[in-house]
């Protein structure tokens, strides 16, 4: 039987942080001796309820008592009593997700009734973050669908419609790169509604298990039967991954990861898999209480405080630079269309041509210059070697050239409306190696490469 599994309390995590902000009184208050002694002993008896690890709750609630006995709680204001439990607790086991914080605003909403709640302006939250996601770009060239996602993951109907747009914007690229290196986690059921796209619909696969303190209580997360849209079976996934990966986020990465459906590259990330919910506390106190920890299928063992390990480790290097080289990379291996090939070799080329700015470009290209057919010139000023556009009644127009590698060069700017560095002149030579005719080629924005004309010196 499968049992469905939310991780839900990481979107409460990323709202308390989003109040936060707005909502600290300006008036710090001090909490009284007998207030501090009852949050300090409802936060060590609800650990001891529900933390899903009974040894470390209960060294958690010896250091607390502990404390709160010999006076360590007294005399504090709110933040300062809220500061030095966290640190506490995590002197005692470091859990990223456990705090306590000052947030008045949360506080009044746990413990007001729901039909006496007002609405706040930070509900329009998930509107001005585009619900999670924040573009989409497809490169036709490479067949490549770029999503970034900073999120966090929503729950709402309409995250879900905007995750849907997304993956319906991508489905035909053979590529697909999913951004989350900045996304702080939030509902575990957008990262089970991305991977489900994965897979053909009614294909469910075993994506995450959650236990609490009593494992009896385990559950099971499997990715949707239906997600609407074309589904990707065939496609090559890679997720992008840093340290501000974090919680939910971290977990669609691992699902990802151990079901050999993505290939992750960047850096590891935050280590947050432990699910939790928010407690009211006291004295506009509340805690971030984890109750489940998530790991892999038939597992005990998850990302939480190790992070989730990229296959690539890209170090200082831009994940998604390293990952586009993968690409063409793995295009040069595997793809059997030699016309691919070739573009993939060029878009490769076009990544060593910063690298040739010491190159001296008249030392090693100066028998270029002069004129050729079809009104082109080719001169030298002020170190740069020119392609001249000269035809009659019209303004000239002159491009910097630029070598890609020995006798082909680019000619920068030419074209720019397509994008950078698409047209190109190969150099041939005769068995002496004297320059006998100029080639131009151009890359088009479908993904084609068209050959103009030789271009011989007049």
């Amino acid at each position: 039987m499968k049992t469905i599994f939310l991780t839900f309390a990481y979107r409460s995590l990323m709202v308390a942080g989003i109040f936060f902000t707005g909502c600290i009184s300006l008036q710090a208050q001090t909490v009284s001796s007998a207030d501090s002694h009852e949050i300090v002993t409802k936060l060590a008896d609800k650990l001891v309820e529900v933390y899903p690890f009974p040894e470390i709750s209960a060294q958690y609630k010896d250091v607390l008592l502990k404390n709160d006995a010999n006076g360590s709680y007294n005399g504090l204001t709110e933040d300062e009593l809220a500061a030095k439990i966290t640190d506490d607790l995590r002197k005692t086991h470091k859990d990223v997700h456990l705090r306590v914080m000052r947030n008045e605003a949360t506080y009044k909403n746990l413990t007001t009734p729901r039909n006496g709640r007002k609405r706040n302006a930070d509900d329009d939250s998930e509107r001005k973050a585009n619900y999670g996601f924040k573009k989409v770009e497809i490169d036709g060239i490479t067949s490549t669908a770029y999503i970034d996602v900073p999120g966090p993951f929503y729950g709402s109907q309409e995250a879900f419609e905007m995750a849907a747009a997304s993956m319906n914007m991508a489905a035909y690229s053979k590529n697909i790169i999913i951004d989350i290196r900045h996304n702080p986690g939030g509902t575990g059921q957008m990262g089970r509604f991305l991977a489900s796209y994965f897979y053909d619909p009614g294909n469910e696969q075993y994506y995450l298990n959650g236990f609490y303190k009593d494992r009896k209580h385990d559950e099971q997360e499997w990715t949707y039967a239906y997600t609407p849209g074309k589904h990707m079976r065939d496609a090559k996934v890679y997720i992008l991954v840093g340290r501000g990966t974090g919680s939910a986020s971290e977990g669609f990465a691992y699902a990802m990861q151990k079901l050999k459906r993505a290939t992750l590259v960047g850096d590891t990330t935050a280590g947050a898999g432990i699910a939790g919910t928010f407690v009211a506390l006291k004295s506009n106190l509340v805690v971030f209480t984890p109750f489940k920890m998530v790991v892999g299928p038939n597992s005990n063992v998850g990302w939480e405080g190790t992070g989730v390990i990229p296959e690539i480790e890209t170090g200082k290097d831009d994940a998604l630079i390293a990952t586009r080289r993968l690409i063409l990379e793995d295009m040069l291996k595997n793809d059997a269309d030699s016309a691919q090939k070739e573009i993939a070799q060029w878009l490769v080329d076009d990544s060593k041509i910063a690298g040739n700015t010491t190159v001296n470009m008249k030392s090693k290209y100066g028998s270029l210059i002069g004129k050729y057919t079809n009104n082109i010139t080719i001169t030298y000023t002020k170190g740069d070697l020119l392609w001249n556009r000269v035809e009659p009644g019209k303004p000239v127009e002159s491009y910097v050239i630029k070598e890609v590698k020995p006798d082909v060069l680019v000619i920068t700017g030419l074209n720019s409306y397509v994008g950078p560095n698409v047209s190109r002149v190969y150099i041939n030579r005769d068995a002496k190696g004297v320059v006998i005719a100029l080639t131009r080629k151009s890359l088009s924005g479908s993904g084609t490469i068209t050959v103009s004309p030789q271009l011989k010196k007049i």
